[in-house]
């Protein structure tokens, strides 16, 4: 499990894993989200090479099968 803490997310990079090579593997987190209580959401990645923008449970940053923290 990647354990990170939720205030410093903004920003951060990561790498997901993926089984094509010319897939798109490098994002940024661009936004976070967070509810009437100022609890963390969901968040905003944009991909680095495209700027494509996804929306995302910020639970799933902490699947180490599908996310790594940093760009690898």
């Amino acid at each position: 499990m990647n354990t990170f803490s939720t205030d410093t997310l903004l920003f951060s990079k990561w790498t997901r894993e993926t089984l094509f090579e010319r897939a798109d593997r490098h994002f940024l987190v661009i936004s976070c989200h967070r509810d009437e209580r100022g609890v963390l959401d969901r968040v905003t990645v944009q991909d680095i090479n495209t700027l494509q923008e996804q929306e995302l449970d910020w639970h799933e940053l902490e699947d180490p099968t599908r996310w790594h923290m940093g760009w690898h």
